[in-house]
């Protein structure tokens, strides 16, 4: 019998999905129960002391960097297969992503400048009528002012001094791209795939080719080798698709029963992939 260890997000790394972060994670491993999988699921400071020996498969949410740099060392001499891995976790911090998208032609994403906090804001970097966005060069959001939309480049000056104040080191202007703000979801990348809009209400509904936004979708989850992702695109005119971020184990909160069934199966299918790879070689 197989078995699976999930691990899950810190508080911290959760704000406003706390809930939802968990309840993905439980409604995997029940579905991997269903399939004959042995779970357990443990919270990242229990995950901190424990012996990751005799896993087949390791399932981590968590994202605080000590962490996911201690998983990265340890995932090197264990057999289990990572989903995602933490070298794709740390792929998602938000300079390590800008990287990894820049050496990528088939992607098509903001223009993106790194800047240090304590270097202030300097001159705005492209002209841009609707304003910038203003992100924290590390991880994804911690709260509701990690990301924020300076409308008028004199703003920026007090984003800057609240993350000062944080101690986050670098940031990320990018201008404002007009058009529908959606979300998606993938499995893979190309096992399974789904998006809304963000604001079903305010969205103008622009026509766009979904298999564009699968395909940016995916070709953004394989450059940071990631298998269960989520993250945010614009639709803009002429059926425009931007990617704006990827991340980790998204909370899948509109979709979780059928997210639950496809990553349960998206796990088993790999694990007896490795397996008999394994029973092949030997």
């Amino acid at each position: 019998m197989a078995r699976c260890l999930g691990v899950f997000r810190e508080v911290t790394n959760s704000p406003n999905r706390e809930t939802d972060d968990a309840l993905i994670l439980k409604a995997v491993l029940e579905r991997l129960g269903s399939l004959g999988v042995e779970t357990q699921a443990v919270n990242p400071e229990e995950l901190d002391s424990m012996d990751l020996a005799g896993w087949d498969l390791i399932l981590p949410m968590c994202e605080a960097y000590p962490r996911i740099k201690r998983l990265e060392s340890l995932s090197r001499s264990t057999d289990a297969l990572w989903v995602n891995p933490p070298s794709s976790v740390l792929s998602c911090y938000r300079i390590q992503m800008l990287d990894a998208f820049r050496s990528a032609k088939e992607i098509r994403f903001p223009p993106t400048e790194v800047r240090k906090v304590d270097e202030g804001p300097g001159d705005p970097p492209v002209p841009s009528d609707g304003g910038w966005w203003i992100k924290r060069g590390d991880v994804h959001n911690t709260c509701d002012h990690d990301v924020v939309r300076a409308r008028r480049w004199t703003d920026v000056a007090g984003i800057l001094q609240d993350f000062a104040k944080r101690e986050i080191m670098h940031w990320l202007v990018q201008p404002h791209v007009e058009g529908d703000l959606v979300k998606f979801y993938g499995v893979g990348p190309e096992h399974w795939f789904t998006w809304f809009y963000h604001d079903p209400v305010r969205a103008k509904r622009l026509p766009f080719d979904v298999d564009v936004l699968a395909g940016q979708a995916a070709a953004g989850a394989r450059r940071l080798a990631l298998e269960v992702f989520g993250g945010d695109a614009i639709i803009g005119p002429d059926r425009v698709v931007t990617l704006l971020d990827v991340n980790s184990w998204p909370s899948f909160a509109l979709v979780r029963g059928e997210a639950a069934v496809q990553i349960s199966w998206h796990l088993q299918r790999r694990v007896k992939t490795l397996r008999g790879a394994a029973l092949r070689r030997s």
